[in-house]
């Protein structure tokens, strides 16, 4: 069962995608009948939209009984870094105190991929300090990072030196006056190439000149995080497995290593480690409702 909503926070409207699974009479005997994941999509803050988890994943939520929300939000250099995590800060409030209790769920996990899991990450971590807030039960990252100006992902990236040389007047032409919301690759993914080209992701995001995440994760956000989940492929070119592994070592997240494999190792269905990296997590999932 699929309903489309929409979700607005200081004059700008997101969509959102609810999905639950349509047999509601097997579905309570479902070992995650009564869990929410709200998911968060990648494209470095730059591009992307609700829509990208592929089926076979939703598919495999819907089966153990979970109810999925999917859900788009502001993107940079139209909103700045500021604006997109009090967005989702907003959207979480809705999700836990309204959408799950509306959909008789009592567990709500955090779910993102790549920059969508940083952005749950860090939500979670703030979380933690937010008295009174409801607490995620856990946290699914999927090749997230814990800080938009890690070193490691705002220097020029070697990927994507050997595309054609992106300049930022296309970053102009490709900017709206207007919040975007929903960003389809073959519009704005010129924007992340020119972030990873050139080093200057940060200032896309608004930040200043050496300026740091003010929304990165502190140790004592990571000591008190609920439990995470976290899968990342040891061929990363895009966020070093360096980057991911020690983030994960220091959450004492439980973790799945697709070996070989590049940045969104799960996009390819038809690959082994997508499938048995969700499997792993709704098993996980499981042992925590």
């Amino acid at each position: 069962m699929r309903t489309e909503e929409c979700f607005s926070w200081s004059g700008i409207t997101a969509g959102v995608t609810i999905l639950r699974p349509d047999d509601e009479v097997g579905v309570r005997k479902r070992p995650l009948s009564h869990a929410l994941v709200l998911y968060l999509h990648g494209g470095g803050l730059l591009l992307g939209s609700r829509t990208d988890l592929p089926e076979t994943y939703e598919a495999m939520f819907l089966e153990r009984g979970c109810t999925l929300v999917e859900a788009d939000y502001p993107l940079a250099p139209e909103s700045p870094l500021r604006v997109i995590h009090n967005f989702v800060d907003a959207l979480w409030d809705w999700v836990s105190d309204e959408v799950a209790p509306r959909l008789g769920c009592d567990s709500v996990f955090l779910f993102g991929r790549s920059s969508g899991a940083y952005l749950v990450l860090t939500l979670a971590g703030r979380l933690t300090e937010t008295n009174g807030a409801c607490k995620p039960t856990g946290v699914i990252d999927f090749y997230g990072y814990g800080s938009a100006t890690d070193p490691s992902i705002t220097t020029p990236c070697e990927t994507y030196l050997s595309y054609p040389t992106i300049g930022s007047k296309v970053v102009d032409r490709i900017t709206q006056p207007e919040p975007v919301t929903s960003g389809p690759a073959e519009r704005r993914f010129a924007l992340y190439m020119y972030a990873r080209q050139t080093g200057r992701w940060a200032d896309l995001l608004g930040l200043g000149d050496g300026e740091r995440d003010p929304f990165a994760l502190t140790q004592r956000q990571i000591d008190a995080m609920p439990p995470v989940f976290y899968a990342a492929a040891t061929g990363d070119g895009e966020i070093p497995y360096a980057t991911s592994k020690s983030l994960a070592r220091k959450l004492h997240a439980q973790t799945f290593t697709s070996y070989g494999n590049d940045h969104e190792f799960d996009r390819d269905t038809s690959s082994p480690d997508g499938r048995q990296a969700y499997e792993r997590c709704l098993t996980w999932m499981e042992g925590l409702v």
